[in-house]
């Protein structure tokens, strides 16, 4: 990044010294060396702090859950307001943070050319081990073993869908480092699609296929996440379709994941979309509440967070459809109790998450349930209550009543008036139907536990 050449001692940046003393100060020490030790100041523009990150993963988490930290406590530290933003340079800190390096990287895993080689190689914290089973991802935690055992003899190609967050990534992961550490020299390749994509256009601007195709074609699986985003990319989705046949005829082992089933994807040919689903398809559902718990007590015993019973509990009820959201919200309340010097508890991640963890005995109104239905589905409001009586409104009307009366905890002929419906009968009917098709419909049971995740503050 050409902003990161710019004299990091002018005024603003110059506090950099004093920033990362406060963070010193004032975290655990591991805390320090994980998440912040790696940071590094880019550039002050304006009332904007930039500071880069070491890797897009990093940069991610220190923005879900801590930028809006840093731009709390900055003014007592600089004497102004400052916006942040995190970025990504994956060259060395030099600097003050350097000087305190961070926690060892665990040894370098081959990637596709044999070597380490940034997203190539897989993450070695994303392990079988430490992937926390439970009733919704079941099947899909067997698969993987089965594929990461006996790669290419069964389930090929193995299929893995469900939302953003529920663990699709970290499944892929340990099945290429299993693969490794039994077939040591192995190369796996395990890629984002965006990833196989920016590779499949530098190659074609570069004249280089025969190295991508080399990289893609000549290993021992390949594994590909989000593969959703091939969809409206003609050219990259037409090579993946030859290096899948490739690969396939060969019985090396794929592995695919998306967000949603095959038969869902849009924008792709159907002869590609077949393919996908010559193997096993396997959904990860959103996770009940003891899998949930049991996500963050994991967690904790990794991050060497002491993490009460009743915390753990608080969060798992109040955080339903993301296990990212989930994390997250347990490192942001680590961090926060290790500043304010005092254990983790109720009340503290009361305070800390209030825009996660409603204050006990709050209520959403029936507005707001219409409201953030009505965005779920594409729909107005107007349009949610309106008499039709077409499928796409129906049934997302059927699902705001259902948590009007769960959530709102409304009584039936309030509801009723709320949806323009005179008799209350319609109202018992929407909630019993969208119970009934919970119990079958794993895509539904998301969309409600999304829908009641946001709706909780």
């Amino acid at each position: 990044m050409e902003s990161s050449a710019r004299d990091l001692r002018s005024p603003g940046v110059e506090h950099w010294a004093r920033i990362d003393e406060y963070l010193r100060a004032r975290l655990r020490p591991d805390l320090y060396q994980r998440w912040f030790a790696p940071l590094r100041p880019l550039a002050l523009e304006g009332e904007q702090l930039d500071i880069a990150a070491p890797t897009k993963f990093h940069r991610d988490f220190m923005d879900d859950n801590y930028r809006a930290w840093f731009e709390e406590f900055l003014p007592g530290l600089v004497g102004r307001k400052l916006g942040v933003r995190i970025l990504v340079d994956e060259r060395p800190a030099p600097g003050a943070m350097a000087a305190h390096p961070a926690e060892p990287s665990p040894t370098p895993v081959p990637g596709p050319a044999g070597g380490p080689v940034g997203e190539g190689r897989p993450n070695p914290r994303y392990t079988f081990d430490s992937f926390v089973v439970g009733q919704s991802n079941r099947f899909a935690f067997a698969a993987a073993q089965g594929v990461a055992d006996k790669p290419g003899k069964q389930w090929n190609p193995l299929f893995l869908w469900g939302d953003s967050g529920l663990g699709k990534t970290h499944l892929l992961h340990a099945i290429a480092n299993t693969i490794l550490a039994q077939q040591p020299g192995q190369r796996v390749a395990i890629v984002s699609s965006e990833k196989y994509t920016n590779d499949f256009v530098d190659a074609l601007s570069r004249n280089a296929m025969s190295d991508f195709r080399h990289k893609y074609r000549e290993c021992g699986a390949l594994l590909v996440d989000d593969v959703q985003f091939f969809a409206g990319r003609d050219k990259t989705a037409e090579e993946f379709f030859h290096t899948f046949n490739e690969l396939h005829n060969r019985h090396v082992q794929i592995v695919l994941s998306s967000d949603r089933s095959p038969k869902e994807l849009k924008g792709l040919e159907d002869r590609l979309i077949t393919r996908f689903e010559w193997g096993m398809r396997i959904q990860i559902d959103v996770p009940e509440f003891e899998t949930r718990a049991a996500i963050l007590k994991k967690k904790a015993e990794l991050e060497r967070i002491d993490l009460p019973d009743t915390v753990a509990a608080l969060l798992a009820t109040h955080i339903q459809s993301n296990v990212r959201e989930l994390e997250g919200a347990l490192m942001r309340l680590a961090a926060f109790a290790s500043l304010k010097r005092e254990p983790i508890s109720e009340p503290l991640a009361r305070d800390v998450l209030s825009d996660v963890i409603p204050p006990p005995g709050y209520r959403p109104s029936i507005e707001k349930i219409q409201e953030a239905v009505a965005a779920q589905y594409g729909l107005t409001v107007a349009k949610l209550t309106s008499s039709s009586r077409e499928q796409k409104v129906a049934q997302p009307r059927q699902v705001a009543m259902f948590l009007c009366r769960e959530l709102a905890q409304e009584t039936l002929q309030t509801i009723a008036e709320k949806f323009n419906k005179k008799d209350h009968t319609t109202v018992i009917a929407a909630v019993d139907r969208v119970r009934e098709l919970m119990a079958g419909d794993a895509r539904l049971r998301g969309e409600v536990a999304l829908l009641t995740g946001r709706l909780a503050p």
